[in-house]
């Protein structure tokens, strides 16, 4: 095994659009609000997310994911509670 090959044992990619199955909680970052509604981009993919606290952009909360697209990278989930505040 060559030297790089050793410094790069253990690495892989991760992909902008990852895939959850309903039923998965989650953790992520509410990034904005549209039509009323938090959501939260996770890559490329975006999660609507119901039942959020209005003041919840900018915190991190764990979400029951509902539904899932994975051609769109587009689904919905429900609330559970707030984890974190922002790092900003």
């Amino acid at each position: 095994m060559s030297a790089l090959d050793k410094f790069l044992a253990g690495w892989s990619f991760r992909s902008s659009t990852p895939d959850y199955e309903p039923g998965d909680t989650i953790e992520v970052m509410v990034t904005g609000e549209k039509g009323g509604e938090a959501t939260a981009r996770i890559g490329d993919s975006i999660l609507r997310i119901e039942g959020a606290p209005d003041d919840a952009v900018d915190t991190r909360v764990l979400v029951a994911v509902e539904t899932w697209d994975g051609s769109t990278h587009r689904g919905t989930g429900t609330y559970r509670e707030t984890v974190g505040g922002s790092a900003f």
